[in-house]
């Protein structure tokens, strides 16, 4: 215990003294444990935000004033309070002198992304907007993830056309190759239905309902705050006994994870 004390109060008076130095931030921690929840307060009864791994470094913002625990920045822009003895404090230093355009990239990269919400979520919901055959579309993709590769995923949508709309409906899954990364594309194959429904003023327009297969994928891209901008392309197939075709879908919109 008495170890555990000094220790403590020798990081606490490192922090301050890479305050005092003018360090890029306030001073940075590294995770020494295996985890260490980040809670939404200064105190474990507070809402769990985040669990940081062994090595994770965040800059401090400011220690509480009860207690030992530090105000950090996550990666994706938000903040949450860590407890002292979970972390160790540290000045960086920067090596070497990068180039103009790997300054700038690094800078960008600080300042606008942040690594996905997917590998911390268990449902994604997303809206999408966009061309489906040359015709407007809308739709809702609910998605329960499974692991941080695997997604189970729904599909209901609409486009509206001139004599009729189009109704989709469906599930299938994602594969996201890359998870946890700001860019991360994936894939997408799924099976449903589509209900053609003619409008009043359409006399020729009649209703039926086929099959629909989607195949295909896109990418996802993570800003600071978690804001996540979703792109698609897909191939359907609509289909019944007798004859197919086949459309293309360009949508993009914004996915929120849960």
């Amino acid at each position: 215990m008495l170890k555990r004390g000094c220790i403590a109060g020798a990081a606490a008076l490192l922090v301050v003294a890479l305050a005092a130095t003018g360090a890029r931030a306030d001073a940075y921690l590294r995770v020494i444990t295996q985890q260490a929840p980040v809670h939404t307060g200064p105190g474990s009864s507070y809402r769990k935000v985040y669990v940081a791994d062994r090595g994770d470094v965040f800059p401090v913002e400011k220690r509480g004033s009860e207690g030992y625990w530090f105000k950090v920045q996550l990666e994706d822009g938000t903040t949450g309070w860590i407890y002292g003895e979970l972390v160790f404090p540290f000045e960086v230093v920067d090596d070497g002198n990068p180039g103009l355009f790997s300054r700038m990239w690094s800078a960008t990269k600080r300042t606008l992304f942040a690594p996905s919400p997917v590998v911390n979520s268990d449902v994604e919901i997303s809206f999408s907007a966009g061309a489906l055959d040359r015709e407007g579309v809308f739709i809702l993709r609910p998605a329960y993830l499974i692991d941080r590769h695997f997604a189970l995923e729904g599909f209901f949508g609409l486009s509206p056309r001139a004599q009729q709309d189009i109704f989709l409906y469906g599930a299938g899954w994602t594969f996201r190759l890359w998870p946890g990364s700001a860019l991360g594309p994936h894939v997408h194959a799924g099976f449903g239905g589509a209900t053609k429904r003619g409008k009043a003023d359409a006399a020729l327009a009649e209703d039926e309902s086929l099959f629909a297969l989607t195949v295909g994928g896109g990418f996802e891209l993570t800003f600071k705050k978690q804001i996540t901008v979703r792109l698609d392309y897909r191939n359907w197939t609509i289909f019944d006994p007798d004859e197919s075709t086949n459309v293309q879908e360009y949508s993009g919109g914004l996915a929120i994870f849960f």
